[in-house]
C-alpha cells in the first residue's frame, strides 16, 4: 500500500527546482519521485496486489476536531497542484486503485486496509516516508520506509520498531501525544522531549497509565510538565492515532489484483514527460516485476550487415534512388579529426525501419586469441572475416558524400563527415539537409542524445553503447565488439535520425524555428567543419621554451609562497591552504563550504592586502594552471599530418547559441594577461601562400549595441551614433561630469555598469564587485536607470513578456525556455530573470556572427576557385581569425567588413582589426 501524498510532496521538495518537461517548461519532480517509487516498489518487494492510498481533498476530522492541526503548512505550491493528476493519470495507466475517503487522510485508509488484510492472514508492506505509519506494525504488517533516490531503506517488523524507537509500534501514538509533531503542528507537551518520553513511556507503557499514576511520575519534572499539559497530551494522542476502522471501507483483494498494465500507456507518458532514465527499469509485466529491459523499437527494424561486394552496390544504388540519406559513423576516437584513424563501421539509411551497417574495422577476437595462446606478438589486429576493406567501402561512399543532388542528414552529422574526410582535404558534402542534434537543441532540449530523442518523440527504447560495450575498465571499444551488436547499435541510429527529422521538423515549423534552423544553424554545420578541418598551425617551440620558463617561475611563486609563511606546505590542496590560511594565519574568514573556508580566486583576490602569501598562492596557480591546460598539452594535440591543433566547434551547448571549443578549448585562452599572450604567439600563420599572416577582425562592444537597439534608448543610441566610448559616456551620466573629466576609475566603474545591465547585476551584486556598501551601490544602479531609462523600462517587459511565453528570445526568433521563472524559490527565479535579461542580447549578438561567418564563408569559398588561399580559422566570440597572404589582405578585409554588419541594428556595428605573424601579436 502506497502512502501516496506523503511520497507526492516528498519528491516534490527533493527535486522542485531542477525536473522540468524542457520542452513544455511543465513541472513534474513529484511525478517522476512517485513514478521511481512505483518502480523500486515492483523490483524490491514483488508484490501481487498494490493499492494507492490517498488524502482527501476536503476537510478531515483532525482538523476539525483541532483548528492547530497542519496550520503551520504552507498552502500547496502551484506548480505542484497539476501533478496530482499527472500521478492519478500514473497509476490508472499500470492499473492500481486509487482510494480516498472524504474526512479522513491517507494514513487512516492505510490503517483500515492494514487491519482488515492482518485479520485475513494476508501479508501487507506499506511504502512511507512517514515514521508515524511505524503505529500500524503488527505480525502481519511490515512498514517499508526509505529515502527518496539514495536506494537505501529500512523495512519495520516488530523487533526493527523496537530497536530503532525503543517501544512498541502501538506506543507511537503514546510518543507523539508527548514529543507531538512539528510537522502537523501537533503541540505534544511542553518541557518533555524524546528522550524523557521514551523513559516514561518504558515505564508506564501508554499516556493513560501515566495519566492514571501522575502523582508517581519522576523525575519531578517531567510530572510537573504532564499536569500542566494534560489537556494537549490528550489532544495529541487522538489527533496522531491513526483510524483503523473508517465507515464503508472494504477491502477488495480482486479489485487490487496487480494485472499486467499498460505498457503502451506508460511509454507515451514517460516520453511526453522525459523520464527517459525511468524506461529501462519498466518490468515486463507487473505480475512478473522484473525489471529487465525488453526489447522494444530498437529491434523492430530491418538492420542489415552489409558485408559483401553486392550488398554494397545495392545499398548505394538505394540510396541514389532514394535521393537522400542519414549517416552514423562508428569510430573508437571522439574527436572527429582523429576519428578517422579509428574508424570501424558507419551505417546508412534512406527510409524509416531500414537500415544498413558496414563494417570494415573490425578485429577478430578468436584470431587474436589463438595468437595469444601461442605467446605470439600481435604486432596487427586481425580484422574479422565478415567485413569488406575499408579503402573499397570508403571508395563507394565518396560519391554519395560528393554528389549536391543527394540530400544528407544525420545526428551531429559533422562529425560523420569529417571524420570520413579526415585530414587530408577530401571532398564531402557542402550542404547538409537536416541534423536532429542541432534541431533538438534549437527546440530547447537540454539531453540531445539520439536515444533521448528517439525515447522522447518516437517511445522507443533504444540500444546504447554500454549495453553491449559494458562500462568501467572492462568496457571495450567497438572495434573488439561484434559486428552483429554494432549493427543493432549502429543501424538502429542511421534508423531513427530518419524517423525523427519528419518530427522535429514539425516541431520547428509549430514552434516558429524554421527560418533559424534553415537559415543560420543548418548551414552553420559545413563552416564550422571546414575550419576544424583546416585546422590552425601551431609552433611547439615557442611553448617548449615557455614551458621551460614557467618551471623556474612557478618554483619562484613556491618559495614566495614558502617564505611568507614560514614553513612549506602543498599549494595544491585546498584543505591545507584553509588551515595555513585561516588557522595557522588567522586572515578573514571566507565563505564556509563542507571542506572548510574557501580559497577560490574570488575569496583569495579580497584579501589581496591581508597577507603577502595571497599574492604568491596567486601567482602559482596562474601559473601552474596555464602551464597545465595550454603549454604542455597543446603540443601533445597537434596532429602529426598536418602539424595543426584542431579544435571542435559546438554551436549544440551554450543555451544562448553562441559557438563553444572544445579539445582544445582555444576560445579560453587568456586575452588580458601577458602570461596568455605569450600561449597565443605559439598560434601563427604557416602553409598559406607567401608571406603568411593572421588577420583578426571584431564587434566593437556589440552586446551592448544590441541592448541599445531593442531598449530603444535614445541616450544609448546617440552615444554609439556619435561614435563616443560608450563607457565614457555612461561615467559622464551617472556620475554627472564632463566627458573631459572622466577618471579612469569613473570609467571602469561605468564598464561594470554597462555589462552588469546585461547580466543582471544587482546592487547586492555591484556591492560585492566593487568594495562599496549597498546604498552606494544601489544609488550608482539608480542613476544609471535615470540616465538610460528605457533601458529598466525594457528589462522589466522582457522579464514579464518571457514569463508570460515560458521562453526568451532573439531578434532572429532564436529561442531559450527558462521555466525557472515560475520557480518557487527566490534565488532560482532571480537567476532566471537575469537569463531572461541577457539571452536576447548574447544571443542575437551570437546570431549576427553566425550569420556573417556562414556568408564569409560562402565568398571565399566562391573566390578559392580563382586562387584565393584565405581561410577563416577560428571564432573567439565576437572576433573571426583568419589565416592569408599578406596579398590577400585588402580582399579579406573588404569581405569580412561587408558581410559581418548581417543584421541591420538602429545602431552602427563597428568593426576593428587586427593582424600578426601570430596571435600574440596582433597590431
Amino acid at each position: 500500500m502506497l502512502d501516496s501524498h506523503g511520497i507526492i510532496f516528498r519528491s516534490y521538495y527533493a527535486l522542485r527546482d531542477v525536473l522540468t518537461v524542457r520542452r513544455t517548461g511543465e513541472p513534474v519532480a513529484a511525478v517522476f519521485g512517485y513514478a521511481n517509487s512505483l518502480l523500486t516498489v515492483f523490483n524490491d518487494l514483488q508484490p501481487t496486489h498494490v493499492i494507492a492510498a490517498w488524502d482527501a481533498s476536503s476537510e478531515t476530522f483532525r482538523k476539525q476536531t483541532d483548528e492547530r492541526y497542519k496550520a503551520n503548512r504552507e498552502a500547496t505550491p502551484e506548480e505542484l497542484v497539476p501533478q496530482f493528476d499527472r500521478v492519478r493519470e500514473l497509476l490508472d495507466a499500470f492499473h492500481i486503485p486509487l482510494v480516498e475517503r472524504p474526512g479522513y487522510e491517507a494514513d487512516d485508509i492505510l490503517g483500515t486496509f492494514a487491519r482488515q488484510a492482518a485479520a485475513q492472514g494476508i501479508d501487507t508492506i506499506i511504502v512511507t516516508l512517514d515514521n508515524d505509519i511505524v503505529q500500524l506494525v503488527e505480525p502481519h504488517v511490515r512498514v517499508y520506509m526509505y529515502r527518496l533516490y539514495q536506494r537505501d531503506y529500512v523495512m519495520y517488523d516488530e523487533e526493527a520498531v523496537r530497536e530503532r524507537f525503543g517501544f512498541e509500534p502501538r506506543q507511537m501514538i503514546d510518543y507523539k501525544a508527548l514529543v507531538g509533531d512539528t510537522s502537523d503542528n501537533i503541540p505534544g507537551v511542553k518541557g518533555i522531549g524524546e528522550k524523557g518520553a521514551k523513559a516514561l513511556i518504558e515505564e508506564w507503557g501508554s499516556l493513560e497509565a501515566m495519566i492514571e499514576h501522575i502523582d508517581e511520575l519522576k523525575p519531578p519534572r517531567a510530572q510537573k510538565a504532564l499536569v500542566a499539559g494534560l489537556d494537549e497530551a490528550k489532544l495529541s494522542k487522538e489527533l496522531a492515532t491513526i483510524v483503523t476502522e473508517v465507515p464503508d471501507l472494504e477491502l477488495s483483494l480482486d479489485g487490487a489484483l496487480l494485472q499486467d498494465y499498460d505498457r503502451e500507456r506508460v511509454l507515451k507518458l514517460f516520453q511526453e514527460l522525459e523520464f527517459r532514465s525511468l524506461m529501462n527499469r519498466l518490468p515486463e509485466s507487473t505480475r512478473s516485476a522484473t525489471t529487465e529491459p525488453v526489447v522494444g523499437l530498437a529491434a523492430a527494424g530491418n538492420y542489415e550487415a552489409v558485408t559483401q561486394p553486392a550488398q554494397l552496390a545495392a545499398m548505394v544504388k538505394a540510396i541514389r534512388k532514394a535521393g537522400r540519406f542519414s549517416i552514423e559513423v562508428i569510430a573508437d576516437d571522439a574527436h572527429p579529426i582523429r576519428a578517422a584513424d579509428s574508424l570501424v563501421g558507419v551505417a546508412l539509411s534512406c527510409e524509416a525501419e531500414h537500415a544498413w551497417y558496414v563494417p570494415f574495422g573490425h578485429r577478430d577476437p578468436a584470431a587474436e586469441e589463438q595468437q595469444q595462446s601461442l605467446l605470439e606478438p600481435v604486432e596487427e589486429p586481425q580484422a574479422a572475416t565478415e567485413q569488406l576493406p575499408r579503402a573499397a567501402v570508403l571508395e563507394a561512399l565518396r560519391p554519395l558524400l560528393e554528389d549536391p543532388a543527394l540530400k544528407r542528414i544525420g545526428h551531429d552529422v559533422k562529425f560523420a563527415l569529417l571524420a570520413l574526410a579526415g585530414t587530408d582535404g577530401g571532398t564531402w558534402a557542402h550542404s547538409v539537409d537536416f541534423d536532429t542534434q542541432v534541431a533538438a537543441y534549437l527546440l530547447g532540449d537540454l539531453n540531445m542524445t539520439l536515444q533521448k530523442l528517439a525515447f522522447d518523440r518516437l517511445g522507443a527504447e533504444t540500444v546504447e553503447p554500454k549495453d553491449f560495450l559494458g562500462t568501467g575498465r572492462k568496457a571495450i571499444p567497438f572495434a573488439d565488439a561484434s559486428v552483429e551488436d554494432v549493427t543493432r547499435y549502429a543501424a538502429s541510429n542511421a534508423d531513427y535520425v530518419v524517423r525523427l527529422e519528419a518530427v522535429l521538423a514539425e516541431q520547428l515549423k509549430e514552434s516558429n524555428l524554421e527560418s533559424v534552423f534553415n537559415d543560420i544553424d543548418l548551414p552553420h554545420i559545413p563552416v564550422l567543419a571546414r575550419m576544424e578541418q583546416f585546422g590552425v598551425a601551431l609552433d611547439t617551440s615557442v611553448l617548449a621554451r615557455l614551458s621551460v620558463d614557467l618551471v623556474e617561475r612557478i618554483a619562484q611563486a613556491e618559495r614566495e609562497s614558502y617564505a611568507a609563511v614560514g614553513h612549506e606546505f602543498k599549494l595544491g590542496s585546498p584543505q591545507e591552504l584553509s588551515q595555513v590560511l585561516f588557522e595557522e594565519l588567522e586572515l578573514p574568514h571566507t565563505r564556509k563550504t563542507k571542506t572548510g573556508y574557501t580559497t577560490d580566486a574570488d575569496a583569495l583576490g579580497a584579501l589581496r592586502e591581508a597577507h603577502p602569501v595571497i599574492n604568491a598562492v596567486l601567482t602559482w596557480r596562474e601559473l601552474t594552471k596555464i602551464k597545465s591546460t595550454y603549454v604542455d598539452s597543446l603540443p601533445l594535440q597537434v596532429n602529426p599530418r598536418t602539424n595543426r591543433v584542431h579544435t571542435i566547434f559546438s554551436q549544440s551547448t551554450a543555451a544562448t547559441g553562441r559557438l563553444s571549443s572544445n579539445d582544445p578549448n582555444l576560445q579560453n585562452i587568456p586575452v588580458r594577461t601577458e602570461l596568455g599572450q605569450e600561449v597565443r604567439r605559439a598560434f601563427i600563420a604557416r602553409d598559406c601562400g607567401e608571406d603568411p599572416i593572421l588577420f583578426s577582425i571584431d564587434y566593437s562592444q556589440i552586446e551592448l549595441r544590441v541592448l541599445a537597439h531593442v531598449a530603444g534608448d535614445d541616450g544609448l543610441r546617440d552615444a554609439f551614433d556619435r561614435g563616443l566610448d560608450i563607457h565614457a559616456a555612461t561615467a559622464a551620466n551617472v556620475f554627472h561630469v564632463d566627458l573631459a573629466d572622466i577618471t579612469p576609475d569613473m570609467r571602469r566603474r561605468a564598464k561594470v555598469f554597462n555589462f552588469g545591465v546585461l547580466y543582471g547585476l544587482t546592487a547586492f551584486g555591484l556591492s560585492q564587485r566593487e568594495g562599496v556598501d549597498f546604498d552606494e551601490a544601489n544609488a550608482f544602479i539608480d542613476a544609471y536607470f535615470e540616465a538610460y531609462p528605457k533601458v529598466q523600462e525594457w528589462r522589466e517587459r522582457t522579464v514579464e513578456e518571457t514569463r508570460k511565453r515560458g521562453y526568451a528570445e532573439t531578434l532572429t526568433g532564436r529561442r531559450r525556455p527558462i521555466p525557472d521563472l515560475y520557480s518557487g524559490n527566490r534565488n532560482i527565479r532571480q537567476a532566471a530573470e537575469r537569463i531572461a535579461i541577457n539571452m536576447p542580447i548574447q544571443g542575437t549578438a551570437s546570431d549576427i556572427i553566425k550569420i556573417a561567418m556562414n556568408n564569409i564563408d560562402r565568398e571565399l569559398i566562391a573566390r578559392r576557385e580563382g586562387g584565393m588561399l584565405a581561410r577563416m580559422v577560428l571564432q573567439v566570440h565576437d572576433e573571426l581569425i583568419f589565416e592569408l597572404p599578406r596579398a590577400e589582405l585588402d580582399d579579406v578585409r573588404e569581405v569580412a567588413r561587408r558581410l559581418m554588419p548581417s543584421i541591420e541594428l538602429a545602431v552602427p556595428l563597428d568593426l576593428d582589426e587586427k593582424l600578426g605573424t601570430s596571435w600574440g601579436d596582433f597590431e
